[in-house]
C-alpha cells in the first residue's frame, strides 16, 4: 500500500476532532485552491452553546493565514434548519458564490474569501 501523505485540510480535521470529541466534519481540498467544508455535525446536545463558532473560527482562521478561500454548501441533510445555517455562515463572512459554475471556481454555493 502507498503512503498518502496527510493534507493541511486533513490535519486541520483532525485537530478539530481532537479538540471537539462529538464533533463531526469532513474537509478537503479543492483546485483553485478551496479549502471545502464538505459537512459538520454537532451533537443535538451542544448546538447553541457556541462550539460550532468556535470550529468555524478555527477553520475560517487556517484558510486565512494559508490565503484560501473556504467553500460550502449548507444543507438540511443532517436536520439543520436551511434558514439558520445561512445565517450562521453569514455571520462568519460567507456569501453567495456567484462565479460558482466557472471555470476554475468552487462548485458549492457558498464562499468566504481569505482576509488578511
Amino acid at each position: 500500500m502507498d503512503y498518502v501523505p496527510m493534507s493541511w485540510a486533513d490535519a486541520l480535521a483532525e485537530e478539530i476532532r481532537a479538540t471537539y470529541p462529538g464533533v463531526r466534519l469532513e474537509l478537503g481540498l479543492d483546485p483553485g485552491p478551496y479549502l471545502v467544508l464538505f459537512w459538520i455535525l454537532l451533537p443535538e446536545g451542544e448546538r447553541g452553546n457556541g462550539i460550532g463558532s468556535r470550529v468555524m473560527g478555527r477553520i475560517t482562521g487556517e484558510a486565512d493565514l494559508r490565503g484560501v478561500p473556504v467553500a460550502l454548501s449548507p444543507s438540511g441533510t443532517f436536520g439543520g434548519d436551511l434558514d439558520r445555517l445561512h445565517a450562521f455562515y453569514r455571520r462568519h463572512g460567507f456569501l453567495i458564490n456567484s462565479s460558482r459554475g466557472e471555470i476554475g471556481s468552487s462548485g458549492e454555493s457558498l464562499i468566504r474569501p481569505p482576509r488578511t
